[in-house]
């Protein structure tokens, strides 16, 4: 079983992943704004300064809990946050999904697929994952380009997969793992 660590800050020039601060409220409150962020994430859906707060204290629980690991995609020069990324533990030893999303006005940029790649390179290697999923909208293009960009795997389609919202939503499987990595 993988035991869940925290990784270092990572960051490649561009781009930072770190740990959420009651700072990065501005992020919190842009993704509310957002009409996709808040159906399939628990971002408040009527932001308040007291919802995101809980939101940021939400993602900081998800590691005490054992639950995953969630962090704030931020710029690198700035280091004003833009984003989300986690790894989250799967009933699967070994496994996780990764999740993300980035507030509209730091989209197009790349942002999302090299927090991508920070993420994934971290969680096969140091963070002792074996495979990291992740479950896409078949329609979210660019989602599924940040996925094909970092080298996963479309293996599938979940039907009726998961609930946004109101509404049953099929997902696309995607995977990297470990041992293709190492070789």
């Amino acid at each position: 079983m993988t035991s869940l660590t925290l990784p270092p800050p990572l960051h490649d020039g561009t781009v930072r992943v770190r740990p959420w601060r009651d700072t990065d409220l501005a992020c919190v409150e842009q993704a509310a704004q957002d009409h996709r962020i808040p159906q399939g994430t628990t971002v408040p859906a009527r932001y308040t300064t007291e919802a995101g707060l809980a939101y940021i204290a939400r993602q900081h629980a998800r590691f005490t809990s054992g639950e995953g690991i969630a962090l704030a995609i931020a710029d690198q020069r700035t280091d004003q946050a833009v984003g989300h990324i986690n790894l989250m533990l799967r009933p699967q030893p070994g496994v996780a999904g990764i999740g993300y999303w980035i507030v509209p006005a730091a989209r197009r940029q790349g942002i999302a697929a090299r927090a991508v790649s920070l993420a994934t390179t971290w969680g096969l290697g140091a963070g002792g994952f074996a495979r990291i999923e992740a479950w896409v909208e078949p329609d979210n293009h660019a989602s599924r380009r940040v996925l094909e960009t970092n080298g996963y795997l479309r293996e599938g389609l979940l039907r009726s997969f998961f609930t946004i919202g109101t509404r049953r939503a099929d997902m696309l499987v995607y995977s990297r793992i470990a041992a293709e990595t190492a070789s």
